[in-house]
């Protein structure tokens, strides 16, 4: 059984000014995730593609690295793996030491059988070919997968849709027809693993409307006269990583690492959050302890942002 660790993470919350609502995101999945590490006696963790969102890379699974798992980062992009692994060492995870993998997230560069757990956060949705990333992260793992998606019965999703038709802007949050667990779960199946459990995270008392993010990557655009010029690089024979990973996610720009490393460095010196932030994280945990972690299965499908699925080799345990 895995030690009892990981809190540490909750002073950085608040580190990239991102707003409260990917706050509480990341506070409630990081609850839910080392939850996971117990109940599944996770040892070995592979994200497989690793998520961008929000401009700070890879930043998912550390929660996976506080509960001492052995963690590995795939991404097709090398600047994305290099940033990641910058900041990853900012927050001092070195023990086990972290592992940042280029790879396609299909026809991957692992072995069968190298993980415990092969997962992936918001990625699914975007896939153009989704049982072939679900085949593979089966292949990859020894035991389970894990994915989450977003929820396109959130209530909050027609104010979504509005927001970026008003604004002239093309929906860039993948395709809705692959925003529910059935569908997963049916692609799931007919590969021969075994749904061990679905339901949904990140609940907090606001609709997914996603408007700060929409807006901070507005500003980002600006970084693209900055990236002409720069000259390809090799791998797989395709595209540079980034756009390869704008076959997926065409808007995202990863923040700079000059920016991220500044922000995280203040949070070390300032030694604890603000009296602000604090206050936000005790609204954080009372809400998770009260509503979110007590919420039934069928309130959670119209107001929980993420469903997920866990599902099971067939053959392993």
């Amino acid at each position: 059984m895995k030690k009892k660790r990981g809190k540490g993470l909750q002073k950085y919350l608040f580190a990239f000014d991102e707003g409260y609502g990917t706050a509480y995101e990341r506070f409630a999945f990081d609850r839910f995730a080392s939850a996971l590490v117990e109940r599944y006696e996770i040892s070995e963790v592979l994200e497989m593609p690793a998520d961008g969102i929000m401009g700070v890379p890879g930043l998912k699974s550390a929660v996976f690295a506080a509960k001492g798992c052995g963690v590995t980062v795939a991404h097709p992009s090398a600047e994305f793996l290099k940033t990641a692994g910058k900041i990853w060492a900012a927050f001092g995870f070195v023990q086990p030491k972290p592992e940042f993998v280029r790879s396609h997230w299909q026809d991957s560069a692992f072995r069968d059988d190298s993980f415990d757990l092969v997962w992936n956060f918001c990625v699914y949705e975007h896939f153009p070919r989704p049982e072939a990333v679900v085949k593979e992260m089966l292949r990859v793992t020894r035991r389970y997968i894990f994915l989450e998606i977003q929820n396109v019965f959130n209530l909050g999703l027609p104010f979504h849709r509005a927001y970026h038709y008003l604004r002239r802007e093309p929906w860039d949050h993948g395709n809705l027809s692959q925003m529910k667990i059935s569908g997963l779960k049916k692609i799931v199946e007919g590969l021969d693993a075994v749904v061990l459990e679905t339901g949904a995270t990140d609940m907090p008392p606001w609709p997914d409307i996603n408007i700060k993010a929409a807006e901070m990557l507005k500003r980002e655009q600006s970084q693209k006269t900055q990236e002409k010029g720069r000259g390809k690089e090799k791998g797989r024979g395709k595209e540079k990583g980034r756009e390869e990973w704008h076959e997926l996610r065409p808007a995202v720009k990863l923040k700079p690492l000059g920016e991220l490393l500044s922000d995280l460095n203040a949070v070390k010196a300032a030694g604890e959050a603000c009296p602000k932030d604090r206050f936000a994280l005790l609204l954080f945990r009372i809400w998770y302890n009260l509503i979110e972690k007590q919420a039934p299965s069928a309130f959670k499908t119209f107001v929980a942002h993420h469903p997920y699925l866990i599902a099971e080799k067939v053959g392993k345990k």
